[in-house]
């Protein structure tokens, strides 16, 4: 699993926030294009890999929680009591809730660049069309 603060990283990689849509002319609007396909790859794929590890993040606590279940198999075999199982599993999921979210803020990032890109995409797309006619 990569951190969610190695995924911002890869993202302010990409140089997205102060990206200029240049239409000045035809080839650099197509340039623009070019370019925005090429981010509009990588953040998907980035978006994948956070699902993913969201997913895992989500399985491992779901295993802890059953482990939280679990009678103790020792020599005296004395039960956990209900009250401490829920404590248990009320910070399980505290713990799985605080670990998601981080990387839940990464991807809405993510989909707000796709949708900026998109829109870029319109804009450009309608700027050579008023150029060729």
């Amino acid at each position: 699993m990569i951190s969610p603060k190695k995924y911002r990283q890869q993202i302010d990689s990409l140089g997205i926030e102060g990206m200029i849509v240049d239409v000045s002319s035809i080839e650099r609007a197509m340039s623009t294009i070019n370019e925005l396909d090429e981010i509009e790859n990588v953040l998907t794929k980035i978006r994948h890999n956070v699902r993913i590890d969201m997913r895992n993040i989500r399985l491992e606590y779901l295993n802890k929680m059953k482990e939280a279940e679990e009678q103790p198999q020792g020599l005296f075999k004395r039960k956990k009591s209900t009250n401490k199982i829920i404590k248990e599993k009320k910070s399980l999921l505290k713990d799985k809730d605080l670990k998601i979210a981080a990387y839940e803020v990464v991807e809405n990032e993510i989909n707000y660049y796709l949708s900026q890109i998109e829109s870029s995409r319109v804009y450009i797309k309608n700027s050579i069309q008023g150029r060729v006619g």
